[in-house]
């Protein structure tokens, strides 16, 4: 049997939370109704596991902390603030709120989690406690079930984890472009000489252009860099990335993949060019706000990683969205979010219309479109 002081702390937060579900199940003997809050994106009023406890004759929490523990990190008195400010919205309304952490033991922390149990009593709220990492070896001692499941199943397998960032960022501040224009009409009479030249140039033909339309670039189109790690201690086989947006937050999504149709070329030539094209392809659009990495390199080692590259258009007035990610492999999987905040940027224009007509004349208009530029 593992001594409990070298029981080691659990290596991603799945492993954690699902610890804290089963542990405190066996606390509380309430294996059958203790339950994970939600699912990962959803605002989960600072509380990750739940479960009716006979108890305390009502519902209780548990926020669930990792902590790094090379760094020593602990619970800041921010942190517990702000999760003790989101659990008051949870319903119905908790009798007790435990932050579970793997955190060590630390007695500023404690001492301040015991001031903010007594206020929360004395406004009649719901008690508040802290089970630090040596508290909860503590009582894998005596619940030995939830012992041997986080024995067999977290200490001797070699430990599956990837990191997915942009470019190493959990964060990213992209800026479509925008135009502001402000059209004003103005009226000028003509000359007779200026009314019979607008006549004869309106009756001219319109000539084809030889060189053909000009392409269009719109500049809301936003690039992103992905980027996998390998942070864990196994060799990762046949990896794939989904990424895929809210449909409401996005207008597009490209996965900068196309086929060559070069006017210029036969057939044959043409159709070698595009399954050169395809045979490299590793991002494929999969719906209208969803596409998939699957790298052709199907062994991913430890401390490797992989860079790939999108890019999309945010939805008009939208500020921030989730990138939302499912990483699939070999007896692995983690889901997980990115931040992407958006800045628009916004060129000024002023158009002058001139009218020859009075009926004309409209009050001066502003619009915002979508900067275009022509290459």
């Amino acid at each position: 049997m593992i001594a409990p002081t070298q029981l080691k702390k659990p290596s991603n937060w799945q492993d954690f939370e699902k610890l804290c579900k089963l542990l405190w199940g066996e606390i509380w003997t309430c294996e059958d109704t203790i339950k994970r809050h939600g699912r990962q994106g959803q605002n989960q009023h600072g509380v990750d596991v739940f479960s009716y406890v006979e108890k305390y004759g009502g519902y209780c929490g548990i926020q669930c902390k990792g902590k790094d523990d090379y760094t020593n990190a602990q619970l800041t008195e921010r942190e517990i603030d702000a999760e003790i400010e989101k659990a008051l919205g949870f319903l119905p309304k908790i009798k007790l709120l435990i932050f579970a952490t793997t955190a060590n033991k630390d007695a500023n922390t404690e001492s301040y989690i015991r001031q903010k149990d007594i206020e929360n009593r004395e406004k009649g709220l719901f008690a508040v406690d802290i089970a630090a990492w040596e508290d909860i070896v503590d009582q894998l001692e005596r619940y030995r079930t939830t012992y041997n499941w986080y024995v067999n199943n977290c200490q001797f397998k070699d430990t599956t984890d990837i990191q997915v960032s942009f470019d190493g960022e959990r964060d990213v501040t992209i800026c479509p472009e925008y135009v502001r224009t402000t059209t004003r009409y103005e009226y000028r009479e003509l000359s007779h000489f200026e009314k019979k030249l607008q006549f004869r140039i309106e009756s001219l033909p319109l000539l084809p252009s030889l060189y053909g339309a000009p392409r269009k670039i719109d500049k809301r189109w936003c690039r992103l860099d992905i980027r996998i790690e390998n942070i864990g201690k196994t060799v990762i086989k046949t990896p794939k990335l989904i990424v895929f947006f809210r449909a409401e937050d996005i207008v597009k999504i490209d996965d900068h993949f196309s086929y060559c149709g070069g006017w210029c070329m036969d057939g044959a030539e043409r159709a070698q060019i595009n399954a050169s094209r395809e045979a490299q392809r590793e991002v494929f659009k999969t719906h209208k706000n969803q596409l998939e990495y699957r790298p052709k390199s199907s062994v991913f080692v430890q401390m490797d990683h992989r860079d790939f590259h999108m890019s999309i258009i945010p939805a008009d007035g939208i500020r921030k969205l989730d990138l939302i990610w499912r990483f699939l492999c070999e007896d692995y999987h983690k889901e997980g979010l990115l931040t992407i905040n958006v800045e628009p940027k916004i060129d000024e224009c002023i158009k002058t219309i001139v009218v020859h007509d009075k009926s004309e004349l409209k009050s001066e208009e502003v619009s915002i479109t979508a900067k275009i530029i022509e290459e």
